[in-house]
């Protein structure tokens, strides 16, 4: 196995390249076997391969391809030698001329993907430079050696190609963009929905749904690891008066006020859900019952001393709670069961105050 990250995947898009550079060299091969082609002009071209794949790939093992480029597998250099490998098999081999062209705009569009829309536009315009100079130097130098008439075709064939592959590579990019927004919005999408179905819609606690498979983790976490935790129930007292008095708008606004002044309280190693009006439920992991209350105090504190009456004018809310020890093997039903009535004895004591259930 190779490395892991930019390394790999630049190294593993160099090795796919491999077969066809493989296949040019064994054709090149054949046909200077064949008397097609001079032997020198073949061991140009494949040692030109050679050396270059060898560069390449050194760059991109040794990681220095991801210091040099953005793009770790340097498609737009290897584009770039590409084209100037074809340009240079046009050059020694006439009578593969038709084929060279060909191969030029392959060579672009294998890694058209990688390539900003830039860079497509600079390896077209660069390989068609080059091709244009080749013909040039062909002509002035040896002139006997090239048909103009079947050159002006296969360049003005390059440039149609080239100017159509220009165009359809912006149209696949503008796609490939559209399904990279689509996936990002759907995973946006995802992730709302699924907080949406643990969160409670006012207050952005957990949901009694979710929190009851907070409980159930929690009660085998505690089995496996042999201690304890506490949960408690909290009580907004006369909550009902707050509606009547002040609306059912200024309600709302308390409840979402006690649940962030809750969360500030309890520290990050507890959770808090809405279990239902203005009823809440507090699991404590790990937490033995000496610590809870002293947890659930701090968020009596904090309801208490908050200024209420910047939200209705002689506002004033103030909290109840029970709070129970589970047992270690037992099922939670009982433990709830005593954090109810721990939390009614709090209620019937004068409220605004914490009250552990009884052993």
């Amino acid at each position: 196995m190779g490395p892991l990250g930019p390394v790999h995947d630049g190294a593993r898009r160099l090795v796919l390249t491999l077969p066809s550079y493989a296949f040019i060299a064994m054709l090149l091969v054949a046909c200077a076997g064949m008397g097609f082609v001079q032997p020198w002009q073949s061991t140009v071209v494949i040692g030109y391969n050679v050396v270059g794949i060898g560069v390449f790939y050194g760059l991109v093992r040794s990681g220095m391809s991801t210091r040099l480029a953005k793009d770790s597998s340097l498609a737009f250099q290897r584009v770039l030698f590409n084209a100037s490998m074809v340009v240079l098999a046009y050059a020694l081999i006439p009578m593969a001329r038709g084929q060279a062209l060909q191969w030029l705009c392959l060579t672009i569009l294998f890694d058209m993907r990688r390539m900003s829309k830039v860079q497509i536009r600079l390896a077209a315009a660069s390989a068609y430079a080059m091709l244009v100079g080749t013909v040039l130097l062909i002509l002035k130098f040896s002139p006997s050696s090239i048909d103009m008439g079947a050159e002006f075709i296969n360049v003005a064939m390059a440039s149609v190609t080239l100017c159509v592959l220009l165009v359809v590579t912006q149209i696949g990019q503008g796609v490939n963009q559209h399904r990279k927004q689509q996936q990002i919005e759907l995973e946006r999408t995802v992730a709302q929905l699924n907080a949406l179905s643990i969160r409670d819609g006012l207050t952005q606690l957990f949901n009694r749904r979710h929190f009851q498979t907070l409980l159930d983790e929690e009660m085998r976490r505690s089995h496996r690891s042999r201690r304890p935790f506490c949960v408690a129930i909290l009580d907004i007292d006369f909550f009902k008066r707050v509606n009547d008095q002040h609306g059912h708008a200024i309600g709302d606004v308390v409840l979402r006020e006690v649940s962030r002044l809750a969360q500030g309280a309890i520290g990050p190693s507890h959770a808090l859900a809405r279990w239902g009006g203005e009823e809440f439920l507090l699991l404590m992991p790990e937490t033995p019952l000496s610590a809870a209350l002293q947890t659930l105090e701090a968020v009596r504190r904090a309801i208490s001393e908050h200024d209420w009456g910047q939200h209705a004018k002689g506002l004033r809310v103030t909290l109840s709670a029970g709070a129970c020890e589970h047992p270690l093997g037992l099922d939670l039903s009982p433990t709830l069961e005593r954090a109810d009535r721990a939390l009614y004895q709090a209620k019937h004591g004068g409220r605004d105050q914490v009250m552990a259930a009884s052993p």
